[in-house]
């Protein structure tokens, strides 16, 4: 659940970034790669951005395990969002290579994996159960300071010891509680803006931001158990949604600390923002969720003052930083080397290494493109004799379009290939007559 599962899934979405972003500046509609088009750009930012997350969270989970912590909690939320999003980023690697990952062959180099998502949803725990029940309902008790103890306390067979455990414990969380009300008060109403967060250059903004979230967290949740009590355990979908703020508050801690592990880039500077703007848009939405579906409509009014005063406010990321993310994968670059790492096929004729041979030999021959195009010419030889282009410009052309022409096509057997009766009609026919006979004389 903290290994396994989140490595295959990070993989698959790293792989699927670095395919789908080469396929998309490769494949053209219109004369255009179909990468430029603004209807791509959204799906390959999505894919690119969850390569980022994924990873990121991967590693710092596994710091942890090797640090030799057993967080229960965070393995449960690495399992469900880690195989959740690789789903996702498949899905829209499917969407963009369209026909070229449907048909099945050895040039379909998604189709296998698209195979292995149902495997990681279900094995280890249905994500449907690890969603409602075990994110928050593990994470509830483990990870607040006094309640465990309250709880120990009330079970201590000493009837004395237990009851001055629970007196010591209870206190301590009403102070706890009336804390984090203020807190969470404050910096909803001034939108983080004073909240603690180290100077981490662009990313600053968002530590601020998170702890906001944090704070408002722990307020809702303590009312929720105040308020529920043991029924919290049947309201599976608030259940839910709590667990899915805890786990983009987890999540995004991963991101920002991979990009000042990394050295704080420019050039992935995109991606952390994407993001950020994702997972902030998810938590403002839980929140409202929760807000609008307590059972306790007064407490419900006193939350929503407190910790979301104005509403759900983040939309999403901006279609400035889908573009920029999009642009990553679609040339050679350090940013993209980042984002999807240690890839290699180990055929140098194989599928993906014919994608990244295509890939740069397109991107070289760009400008040859817009000078034939300048010129309104299509014909590499009659742009040669023109003097449009040279004949080395024309041969790079030339082996570009061959490199493209190899990556789109599709595998093609022919029908006895793939079926022991196909071209032999008069088997067939007699096949399906002595079938109809024993059917009519039954």
């Amino acid at each position: 659940r903290g290994i396994s599962l989140p490595s295959l899934s990070a993989a698959g979405a790293a792989f699927a970034a670095r395919a789908t972003g080469a396929y998309a500046r490769i494949r053209e509609q219109f004369n255009i790669p179909i990468g430029k088009f603004e209807g791509i750009e959204e799906p390959l930012a999505r894919i690119a951005a969850t390569a980022y997350l994924l990873d990121a969270a991967r590693r710092l989970t596994c710091a942890a395990l090797n640090a030799g912590h057993h967080p229960a909690v965070i393995s449960g939320i690495m399992k469900l969002h880690a195989t959740e999003r690789m789903r996702i980023a498949i899905d829209d690697a499917m969407d963009i290579h369209g026909g070229k990952a449907v048909i099945d062959g050895p040039q379909n180099y998604l189709g296998s994996i698209y195979r292995a998502v149902p495997v990681g949803i279900t094995v280890e725990g249905a994500n449907i159960l690890t969603r409602n029940l075990i994110v928050f309902g593990q994470g509830a008790i483990r990870a607040h300071p006094y309640l465990l103890q309250e709880m120990n306390a009330l079970a201590d067979s000493d009837r004395k010891t237990g009851l001055d455990a629970f007196d010591t414990a209870f206190w301590k969380h009403v102070g706890h509680s009336i804390t984090t009300l203020f807190r969470a008060w404050g910096r909803s109403w001034t939108f983080g803006i004073f909240a603690p967060a180290p100077e981490a250059g662009s990313a600053t903004g968002h530590y601020r931001r998170l702890s906001r979230y944090a704070a408002a967290f722990a307020l809702c949740a303590d009312v929720a158990l105040l308020t529920l009590g043991g029924a919290l355990k049947r309201k599976e979908m608030l259940s839910a949604r709590f667990g899915d703020i805890l786990s983009e508050l987890y999540l995004l801690s991963a991101a920002l600390k991979r990009w000042q592990d990394e050295g704080r880039q420019a050039e992935d500077l995109p991606l952390l923002e994407w993001c950020m703007a994702s997972g902030c848009r998810t938590i403002e939405n839980r929140f409202a969720e929760i807000i609008a579906n307590l059972p306790n409509r007064f407490v419900a009014g006193l939350l929503k003052f407190a910790v979301q005063p104005f509403g759900s406010r983040v939309l999403g990321p901006s279609d400035r930083i889908v573009h920029q993310c999009a642009q990553i994968l679609l040339a050679p670059s350090a940013a993209r080397d980042r984002l999807t790492p240690d890839l290699a096929e180990v055929d140098d004729d194989g599928p993906v290494a014919r994608l990244e041979k295509a890939l740069r030999l397109v991107v070289a021959a760009e400008d040859i493109v817009k000078r034939l195009r300048a010129a309104r010419l299509r014909d590499p030889a009659e742009a040669v004799k023109k003097g449009v282009i040279t004949q080395s410009d024309a041969d790079r052309l030339i082996a570009a379009h061959e490199a493209a022409a190899k990556v789109i096509e599709v595998d093609d057997f022919a029908a006895e290939a793939l079926s022991p009766i196909a071209g032999k009609p008069a088997d067939v026919h007699q096949f399906f007559q002595q079938l109809g006979e024993q059917r009519a004389a039954s």
